[in-house]
């Protein structure tokens, strides 16, 4: 499965930082420092990511408001746990974190106050999260997450996964309103990793793009595609190829879900179902996320992938003389890389950033 610590892969990726961004200052060629500094960006997130390996994890839902981010949570939760966004309380990030008993716990800004309800079903939870809701006060203005604790075999290792509020009215200039100021502040502070769910009906907008890009397109690995249930796999096909190439380099893989088709054969046993709505491919995918060595091993992927496609770009790239680059790396940076031990890993990594 790969790694059963971060250390050998967090100084690998240190490493790599620090050749990426030692060579974008290096090269004057203004294409060649902006793919160098965007692989510095998606190689800090990486090195984050490492950080909170074996800590605390964070699975972030993100999307545009009714594209079906609660139904899917519920179904694979199995349960009817994640509200409906409306009121102020739920403005605010809802995080689901293992716990011996169902317990919702309101954390607020500024303050070590919190309140804390213990529920006896998923009624009583949703009641109090509407009484917070209706909460006319600064209380429920100023919430700044919510924690539901329930038993779950899919957070036992950890894992946290948050639903967050829609950004559907989202700005990224600086007049954003407190509402989107609170999920981007939240992806950017507590996030490793981000789910993005989008609808089939209305794909991907450009007001989304912009927010992906600026906000979470580094920790962005996956896109839920919802709302596709009579789709064939040529429609899956084509709804990929559509929006793939709004992706500058890492393209997310897709997942195309029914979160509402899911939920109804949880609660029924029905194994086709579960099948057919999609639900056990993307359970796949975040059970990888719950366990520490299947995290490290999604980053290991993804730092193969990025390499090879760094080494990709330099090797085709040519100047305005049809030359091609050269050297690709800043001299005294590549004598520092290539002097450290090559255990199998960098070696394989060390071998695609040769210039041929």
């Amino acid at each position: 499965m790969g790694p059963a610590t971060p250390e050998p892969l967090l100084r690998l990726v240190g490493d790599l930082l620090m050749l990426c961004s030692e060579s974008a200052e290096y090269h004057r060629q203004p294409d060649v420092r902006a793919v160098l500094q965007q692989a510095v960006r998606t190689l800090v997130t990486y090195h984050r990511r490492l950080e909170l390996a074996a800590r605390r994890y964070v699975v972030a839902v993100v999307g545009l408001t009714n594209v079906g981010k609660s139904t899917l949570l519920n179904a694979l939760l199995g349960s009817d746990l994640a509200p409906r966004r409306n009121g102020p309380c739920t403005a605010a990030p809802i995080e689901f974190v293992q716990g011996s008993e169902l317990r919702v716990t309101a954390y607020y800004r500024q303050t070590a106050g919190r309140r804390s309800v213990l529920c006896t079903d998923a009624d009583a939870l949703h009641a109090a999260l509407a009484a917070w809701a209706d909460d006319r006060g600064d209380a429920a203005r100023t919430i700044r997450k919510v924690v539901v604790e329930l038993p779950s075999e899919l957070l036992a290792s950890g894992l946290v996964v948050a639903d967050t509020p829609g950004f559907g009215a989202a700005q990224t200039g600086e007049d954003a309103g407190s509402h989107d100021l609170t999920v981007k502040q939240y992806l950017q502070q507590d996030v490793s990793q981000v789910i993005w769910i989008v609808l089939a009906e209305q794909g991907i907008g450009k007001r989304e793009m912009q927010f992906h890009g600026q906000f979470f397109a580094e920790i962005c690995d996956d896109i839920v595609v919802t709302g596709c249930e009579e789709w064939e796999n040529q429609d899956r096909e084509r709804f990929r190829q559509r929006f793939v190439a709004q992706f500058e380099q890492r393209i997310p893989a897709f997942h195309f879900v029914s979160g509402l088709e899911g939920l109804r054969s949880r609660q029924a046993q029905d194994t086709a179902g579960l099948e057919a709505a999609g639900i056990p491919l993307l359970e796949a995918r975040i059970r990888q996320l719950a366990d520490p060595r299947g995290r490290l091993a999604a980053i290991s992927e993804a730092l193969d992938q990025l390499v090879g496609d760094i080494a990709f770009w330099l090797g085709e790239f040519r100047d305005e003389r049809n030359q091609p680059l050269s050297p690709w790396w800043r001299p005294d940076s590549w004598l520092r890389w290539s002097g450290v031990t090559l255990d199998d890993k960098r070696q394989r990594i060390h071998q695609r950033l040769i210039q041929k």
